[in-house]
């Protein structure tokens, strides 16, 4: 059982981390203004830091960053990573993942391309989006709430949370700037549902930053996702990393202490500690749950 979870887990987990850097990549290097090369380079290294990337952070250009955080195979961060975790780990969690979701991750594996134009990459990060948009959608639509929904979820939840908290506690992001608080929301799929919410204003940094620490309905927020991730933990988390489902469950509940008009100061710390609470959560289940009957090589 503990195999299958895990395997089922890290579909999850790959399918919104392709999702998630596929968004990332778009907003800030594909679609981004031309910049001195020192900017583009800073730029490209904060972003390697929030998406996780291991690789050297010296790329010399946009397009070797969308090579590395798109293409690169090699880099555990990729979305070509992520795709080809997704499918593999769907193969080995055949018995209890649906065929259609099976043959979704297949075929988007099967069509990862080697190589996109730099010209092309919007349209090909497009692509990456709508077939992890398609995958989270067949779960959604056919899958029982049963446990392999819950750690499918709990994967996708701990995977966003822990990117849109590297994102709030990063350089990325100008805490006075309205331009680089409009970005980060474009960069975590909040930006049409905050201007729906807003009336269309334009928003201001405090408003920014309280839509991405603590709405309530919005699964973009850091609010929502620890709420989802906390729920699916005391589903399912064992004994064993009751320790760090604890911590995280403290870092979520002093998330209630902040309010709108100190969302803009607290959103770096706040997302310091979601990102390491929620990484030692993925690294707990990992090296005590998931490890535990893996199949000898």
């Amino acid at each position: 059982m503990s195999r299958l979870a895990g395997s089922v887990f890290h579909v999850g987990s790959a399918v919104e981390r392709a999702d998630v850097v596929a968004r990332m990549v778009d907003v800030y290097i594909a679609r981004r203004e031309p910049a001195g090369d020192g900017q583009d380079r800073a730029v490209a290294a904060e972003l390697r830091s929030v998406v996780g990337a291991t690789g050297p952070a010296s790329d010399p250009d946009r397009g070797a960053t969308i090579d590395s955080l798109a293409l690169d195979r090699h880099e555990p961060a990729s979305i070509a990573s992520a795709v080809a975790v997704a499918r593999d780990n769907a193969r080995r969690a055949r018995e209890v993942v649906s065929t259609e979701l099976w043959d979704c991750l297949n075929v988007t594996r099967s069509r990862m391309p080697r190589k996109v134009a730099p010209d092309r990459a919007h349209e090909f990060l497009g692509w990456v989006r709508e077939r992890s948009a398609l995958a989270i959608g067949v779960v959604e639509a056919d899958a029982s709430r049963d446990e392999v929904w819950e750690f499918f979820t709990l994967g996708r939840s701990l995977q966003r949370c822990a990117t849109t908290a590297r994102l709030l506690a990063s350089d990325l992001l100008d805490r006075r700037s309205t331009a680089s608080w409009v970005t980060a929301l474009r960069a975590c799929s909040a930006g049409e549902a905050f201007q729906r919410g807003r009336d269309h204003h334009t928003p201001s940094p405090e408003d920014a930053a309280a839509f991405l620490l603590l709405d309530e309905r919005s699964p973009r927020s850091l609010r929502f996702l620890a709420r989802r991730a906390d729920e699916c933990l005391t589903d399912v988390a064992p004994s064993c990393i009751e320790d760090e489902v604890r911590a995280f469950a403290e870092v979520r509940a002093a998330l209630e202490s902040v309010t709108e008009t100190t969302a803009l100061l607290a959103a770096r710390a706040a997302g310091e500690q979601f990102a390491v609470a929620a990484d030692r959560v993925v690294e707990a289940l990992d090296a005590r749950v998931f490890a535990a009957s893996e199949p000898a090589r």
